[in-house]
């Protein structure tokens, strides 16, 4: 793994001083940050096999796009404009009952790159079509940092969609034995019941001891705060839990999300998509709530752009609250690192520019018609540039992307392997 040198951009830290750093130099080693500050303070004393010239862009810890289903890269635009449970039955189900295993590997392959190429450098990928290792297979071959929540409905779905309970919990922690913490600790297993309405309370106590027993996340759909009361009374909610949506939890709600310490995972783009509800995030951010951001899987977005949702986040709880001011750009960055890593768990390891935490960055070209100039670049970042403008994605100090080139997978080809992919469903799904 070479030794990189990044210098002459601006570096947004999001440490706890929240440090900008003008004219700034960071330096990896062994997947490590091991330097970060300003140019003039190092670059005489330190070289590396590589460096990278960063002026005119920005740096900024890699992105945690905290919720994901990514085999709907191959249902990307099915079941427009329908209500959530019209757009399930008619759209969604009918397709994800006949992924093939090939099927699942090249949607991950795509979804992993999409995530990649849009400053994401961390993802928990949601999915429940077996098989589930093809999805950490292709999360470990295009180099992200990705969490594999092994979802499961075992009611209320359509049959070819269910699960028996013990072959869940079996499969669980077979995936939790073969892939939490491979490659060097970047990929990551979770247990993930879809939802309280497609799985019985036994099966969701039973996730959480296997969460407890493996030290997991626990992530799950969570709708309303009935939800939230039977979640806290099966004693599930805790600092491991993840509440996905959570689009008409009152206030009552709210403070057994607040005092459990779990976290609320936001998706915006995906619930206006749908139009399931707003999440109240200022008065859950007001509660001491861990909020991480989500895009939610492409078939409810349609992208995995976490660049266009932190805009679509700050403005939606503006113009619901008639207040500009309610949750600003420093805010929504927050929660696509910081908070993100803190629903991983990892927060002393990534979700920013810091000393010793996992070499985990992107850096943005700024340099734009539809940018410059660049008065403040948290708000430039996050009202102005789209996924389009990373540049340059480093994930466990390792340049997965370069110049807007993936180095480890071939894009091309898979991008045409999820056209052949998508044609096979659409004619199976009839």
């Amino acid at each position: 793994m070479a030794d990189i040198l990044i210098k002459g951009g601006t570096i947004v830290t999001m440490d706890k001083k929240r440090r900008l750093i003008e004219n700034g130099v960071v330096i990896i080693k062994k997947g490590k940050i091991v330097f970060v500050g300003g140019r003039e303070e190092i670059e005489r004393r330190h070289g590396a096999e590589k460096e990278i010239d960063a002026r005119g862009k920005v740096l900024f810890p890699g992105l945690i796009n905290a919720h994901t289903h990514m085999f709907q890269v191959l249902l990307r635009g099915i079941g427009p404009d329908l209500p959530l449970l019209d757009w399930l039955k008619k759209a969604v189900w009918p397709m994800a009952a006949t992924l093939s295993e090939s099927d699942v590997y090249t949607g991950a392959l795509l979804g992993s790159i999409e995530n990649v190429k849009s400053g994401a450098t961390s993802v928990i990928d949601m999915h429940y079509i077996k098989p589930l290792d093809a999805v950490a297979k292709a999360m470990d071959e295009v180099g992200v940092r990705g969490c594999l929540a092994r979802g499961y409905y075992e009611k209320n779905v359509p049959e070819e969609l269910c699960e028996d309970p013990n072959d869940v919990l079996k499969d669980c922690e077979r995936l939790i034995k073969k892939w939490h913490g491979a490659a060097n600790g970047r990929i990551m297993i979770g247990v993930a019941p879809m939802d309280l309405l497609s799985v019985s309370k036994e099966l969701l106590v039973k996730s959480k001891e296997i969460a407890e027993k493996y030290n997991v996340i626990y992530h799950t759909h969570t709708s309303n705060s009935m939800e939230v009361k039977v979640l806290e009374e099966l004693g599930i909610l805790g600092p491991r839990y993840n509440a996905v949506h959570c689009t008409r939890v009152s206030k009552g709600g709210i403070k057994g999300l607040a005092r459990s310490g779990c976290h609320v995972i936001h998706n915006p783009v995906s619930n206006m998509y749908l139009g399931v509800g707003v999440t109240l995030v200022p008065e859950m951010r007001n509660a001491g709530i861990n909020v991480a951001l989500g895009t939610d899987g492409p078939a409810s977005n349609n992208n995995q752009d976490l660049i266009e949702g932190m805009k679509f986040a700050a403005c939606l709880h503006k113009v619901n609250k008639r207040n500009p001011a309610i949750i600003t750009a420093q805010d929504v960055l927050e929660m696509a690192t910081i908070n993100g890593a803190k629903a991983l768990g990892l927060e002393r390891e990534i979700g920013s520019i810091e000393v010793g935490k996992k070499a985990d960055l992107i850096i943005v070209d700024m340099q734009k018609p539809h940018i410059a100039p660049v008065y403040d670049p948290v708000a430039s970042l996050v009202y102005c540039a789209n996924g389009g403008d990373v540049d340059t994605t480093i994930i466990d100090g390792k340049i997965v992307m370069e110049n807007r080139q993936i180095k480890t997978v071939d894009e091309k080809e898979i991008i045409q392997k999820a056209g052949d992919a998508a044609y096979g469903l659409k004619k199976r799904a009839k």
